[in-house]
């Protein structure tokens, strides 16, 4: 898809290329600094919490809030728990 606003002389281009760059990379920047945060979260409390087993349970529980029709997935839990292929 082609911005119907992109600058067609070169120089503003790159002045817009270039105020785009600083800004992702601050953003890369900060999600860097922010997983650094997470992971001394973790070993802050590692030794009173079953991190790896914590970590399992907050992806489940976000993802099955996600879930718009809980009856059917609680269905499908339910067989796909009898399985013995899983």
């Amino acid at each position: 898809m082609v911005a119907e606003q992109e600058p067609q002389d070169q120089g503003e281009l790159k002045k817009l290329l270039q105020q785009f760059m600083d800004r992702y990379t601050r953003v890369e920047n900060e999600m860097e600094l922010l997983k650094e945060d997470a992971k001394n979260l973790l070993e802050e409390f590692e030794d009173r919490l079953d991190t790896k087993t914590l970590k399992q349970a907050i992806r489940i529980v976000r993802a099955k809030k996600k879930i718009k029709h809980q009856d059917t997935f609680e269905r499908y839990e339910s067989v796909l728990d009898d399985l013995e292929t899983l």
